[in-house]
């Protein structure tokens, strides 16, 4: 997730999207175009496989093995980067409910001196979104 800034809102939201939009879940998906890919090939293998192992072909067996576990470790690998993704997305959004809190009591300035532009909108706005 890297250092965010959080002395003060806005510098913080600058940052925060960023980071929030690398770890959205349509972007995740899209970033493991090959792992897809290889995912359906090995899948595909598997079912050749397991059609040649039903009908008593000889090495049908271990093709349908090899096939199998690469279809989990790959499976695996989505998954871990889909948890990876929200938990990254969690934590850009509680750091940015605790940003605006701590704008709201005064400790830190809305926008830094010599601040020019919009404010940009609370990354934790979007909480719950896939894309």
């Amino acid at each position: 997730m890297g250092d965010l800034p959080t002395t003060s809102v806005a510098e913080f939201r600058t940052a925060a999207w960023p980071v929030k939009n690398r770890a959205m879940t349509g972007r995740v998906v899209l970033d493991l175009f090959l792992t897809w890919a290889g995912l359906g090939a090995f899948g595909i293998l598997l079912v050749v496989a397991l059609v040649g192992v039903a009908t008593g072909q000889d090495g049908s067996l271990p093709m349908a093995a090899l096939a199998g576990v690469l279809t989990v470790l790959l499976g695996w690998r989505v998954l871990r980067r889909l948890r990876g993704a929200r938990q990254v997305r969690e934590a850009v959004d509680g750091l940015s409910r605790e940003v605006d809190a701590r704008a709201a009591r005064g400790v830190i300035p809305v926008t830094p001196d010599g601040w020019q532009g919009q404010l940009p909108p609370p990354p934790h706005e979007h909480a719950g979104t896939w894309l």
